[in-house]
Parts: structure tokens; sequence; C-alpha cells
């Protein structure tokens, strides 16, 4: 059973890299998958989970994601909403774990929220780092000219329904209260 389990896992971790060789041949390998075909699939190197050719595949992704200039993350995220309709607002990523997005979905016509802070990245001064990302997103709010009370802000942030809010205020609101309180989210 455990053995099935391990073929299954391998074959899976196989066509994620087959997935990201191709992708990253037409520019479209956003660094997000490439972080993952080279760094976390690595971990299961020694294990059964880890694809025959594993290695070959991943040389061939670093070898195209040095020759063809790819997608950022942002890019991809961007592409992805608007696929189906939707549209990116605000997107913020750093340190591999920290990322803070705002998104319009089309149906049934909400706004996504989330926001997570890499607990590495932050350690020396998390409060100050998380204000430097609500910074950047009050810039980006008033470019908008988005008008925002943050006077309103609950202590600590709610449970949201999956991320998804009826209104931008009540997005953004979560958004602001995350980054008041980092250790909440926390990854």
């Amino acid at each position: 059973m455990e053995n099935q389990q391990m073929n299954r896992l391998a074959a899976a971790y196989r066509a994620d890299l087959l997935y990201a060789v191709e992708r990253a041949k037409q520019g479209d390998c956003a660094p997000c998958w490439q972080d993952y075909c080279i760094e976390e699939l690595a971990a299961a190197k020694d294990t059964g989970a880890y694809p025959q050719d594993g290695d070959a595949l991943r040389a061939e992704l670093q070898r195209l994601t040095a020759a063809v200039p790819q997608i950022t993350n942002r890019e991809a995220e961007a592409a992805e909403l608007a696929a189906y309709g939707g549209k990116l607002l605000f997107y913020l990523d750093r340190d591999r774990g920290t990322l803070v997005e705002l998104a319009y979905l089309p149906a049934p016509g909400r706004y996504s929220a989330c926001a997570y802070i890499d607990a590495q990245a932050s350690r020396a001064d998390r409060p100050a780092y998380a204000r430097s990302i609500a910074a950047q997103l009050d810039e980006w709010r008033q470019e908008q000219g988005i008008s925002f009370d943050k006077s309103t802000l609950p202590a600590h942030p709610a449970d949201s329904d999956n991320g998804e809010f009826d209104t931008m205020e009540q997005a953004l609101g979560y958004l602001y209260t995350c980054l008041h309180c980092p250790d909440s989210v926390l990854c």
C-alpha cells in the first residue's frame, strides 16, 4: 500500500516537472513554480516519491529558466484571474513565503484577499516588516483613489469566507488587520 502511494506521488511530481518544463519553454514558468520544482521537490530526492528522471527534468527546467525569460508571479496570477474574467488589483510577493493579494472575482461579484507572512524572513522585526507591506498597500490605494478608514479595524483578523468578501472595503479591512497582526498569518 505504501509503495503504491509513493508511486502515485512520484507520478504526480513527474507530471508537475513536465508541466513546468513545457511552461518554461514558452516563458510561462513563474518563480513560484520554479521554486516548487527546484527546491521543494528536491526534498523528495532520496525517497520513493522522487521520479526516476527527476534529476534530468529539474536540470532541463533550470537550463530553460536561465535561457528563456520567464513570466513573474504577478503576471501569472493576473493571467489566471483574467482567464475567467477576474482582475488582480493588488499583488505583492517577497521572500518566497510572503504574499498579499487583492483581486476582483467576477462570479459572484466578490473580492478575494489573502495575506501570508514568511516567518523566517520577517523574524527580525515582524511588525516593521508588516508595516512596510501596509505602506505599499496604502500607496496603491491612493494611486487608485480608493479611500479606506483604518480606525474601524478589528483587533484581530476574523475568519473569512474562503478569503472572499462582498465589498472591497471588507477585503481591505481583512488585509490591513492581517498586516496589523502579522503573527496571525505566518507561514
